[in-house]
């Protein structure tokens, strides 16, 4: 399959939507709250910010990040759903 750029937003996109879900934890580090969140589905794809907000936009920043190096390198994207 030849893929393109605008294929792989496509594709991208078409992940994004996916029902994800998010560990989100809280730590208080040097007097400063941080948000860690890590994607569910995603073994390794985590990330903090100093509001919830930031920590979600950031971690969408690394979901996007992740499926285009798995895209360029024709790699299979693994997702982690449990199986109820």
């Amino acid at each position: 399959m030849v893929t393109t750029k605008k294929n792989n937003k496509k594709i991208i996109d078409c992940y994004l939507n996916l029902p994800w879900s998010y560990t989100i934890e809280t730590i208080k580090e040097n007097g400063q709250t941080l948000y860690i969140v890590c994607v569910n589905e995603m073994s390794g794809i985590c990330t903090d910010g100093q509001t919830i907000d930031a920590a979600m936009e950031l971690i969408k920043e690394a979901m996007v990040a992740t499926f285009e190096f798995y895209l360029e390198n024709n790699e299979e994207i693994k997702l982690q759903y449990d199986k109820k």
